[in-house]
């Protein structure tokens, strides 16, 4: 079911938010639900629409549409002005978007993947200083998934404490090419592939999450009640990789129905209750104070994006889809969220 929304920035979770309607959704583009129905993806508005329509992919492989933006005409919920204000000062770092605290910060926005047919994002940044030789990225993801059953929108989610899964996750480095006026992906620099290990978000909590946070967990890095649990990746390279004074950094991952190969229906997760928790998986993006607290972000409105669906872009998918290009100015407020280290 296809949702008339103006917005500029699709498929951006602020799970900290109710839903605005019970049983809204919509699947994705080209795909099928949990049950096997057809579904389209949410659309995307013109840049410069000033709401946002809110989505994010969970665990039933369908679409639900959280209770801000477009719908009701608020704005996301703020993480706290303390802490998350503060980058570390440790000098390895040469570019950062992260507050040296992320993880006790309230919930923070993320990307969905398989809900944006996403298969890499991330940002053109600035090291300071340049000419270090590159050691680690760090980005901050969000996990939705359940391990037992049901899901994170739905109120019945179940995990075994401290359960974990594993998924690839590839990481670059990308030199910026500037020879057509506008950034784009240059020679890659650096590129690993590690297996990470990521948590799934633990159980509904009906005795601490009641009322507008029935169906949430407690978390209890931030003392508040929420849909995900967030988790840093860090990214090792190999030594010899001398930065330049621009580059752009991205992650990427395959879910169900997207990457480089989709891993298919054919997965035994698929069919099952709660479903594959690669489908679940979301990477951060949003603006905290003061940030980036080092190095600099080229392009504060702008993240760089590779999606197959045109409606994921802030130019409704014009400049093309299916390629990593700079997507802009839909993105003011939601930096992706990663941090350069370098010796």
């Amino acid at each position: 079911m296809r949702h008339s929304l103006s917005r500029r920035l699709c498929a951006l979770l602020f799970a900290a938010a109710a839903f605005a309607t019970a049983g809204t959704q919509a699947a994705h583009a080209g795909g099928h639900d949990g049950n096997g129905d057809h579904g389209t993806h949410a659309g995307h508005g013109k840049p410069g629409g000033h709401t946002l329509d809110v989505t994010h992919i969970n665990n039933g492989n369908s679409y639900s549409f959280q209770g801000i933006g477009s719908i009701t005409q608020q704005q996301p919920p703020q993480p706290p002005a303390e802490p998350c204000t503060t980058g570390s000062q440790d000098s390895s770092i040469v570019y950062t978007a992260l507050p040296v605290d992320v993880l006790q910060c309230s919930q923070v926005p993320s990307l969905g993947y398989e809900a944006t047919g996403t298969r890499e994002f991330g940002d053109e940044v600035g090291p300071t200083p340049v000419g270090r030789t590159l050691s680690e990225l760090r980005v901050l993801f969000q996990s939705y998934a359940c391990s037992v059953s049901g899901h994170w929108n739905t109120g019945d989610c179940v995990t075994t404490t401290g359960a974990t899964f594993t998924h690839p996750v590839t990481a670059n480095i990308y030199a910026v090419n500037t020879s057509s006026g506008t950034p784009a992906p240059g020679a890659l620099l650096a590129t690993v592939t590690q297996t990470q290990t990521i948590p799934y978000r633990p159980s509904a909590d009906p005795t601490n999450c009641t009322g507008a946070d029935a169906g949430k967990f407690l978390n209890t890095n931030t003392g508040r009640c929420a849909n995900s649990i967030g988790r840093l990746l860090t990214f090792a390279f190999p030594s010899g990789v001398t930065l330049p004074s621009q580059v752009i950094w991205t992650v990427a991952f395959n879910t169900t129905h997207y990457g480089n190969p989709p891993i298919g229906e054919a997965a035994a997760c698929f069919s099952s209750n709660p479903g594959c928790p690669y489908d679940s998986l979301n990477v951060g993006a949003f603006s905290f104070t003061g940030a980036p607290y080092r190095g600099t972000d080229i392009d504060p409105n702008g993240a760089f994006l590779n999606s197959v669906v045109a409606s994921s872009y802030c130019d409704g998918g014009a400049g093309g889809t299916g390629t990593l290009r700079l997507d802009t100015p839909c993105w003011a407020g939601y930096r992706p969220l990663g941090e350069i280290r370098a010796t």
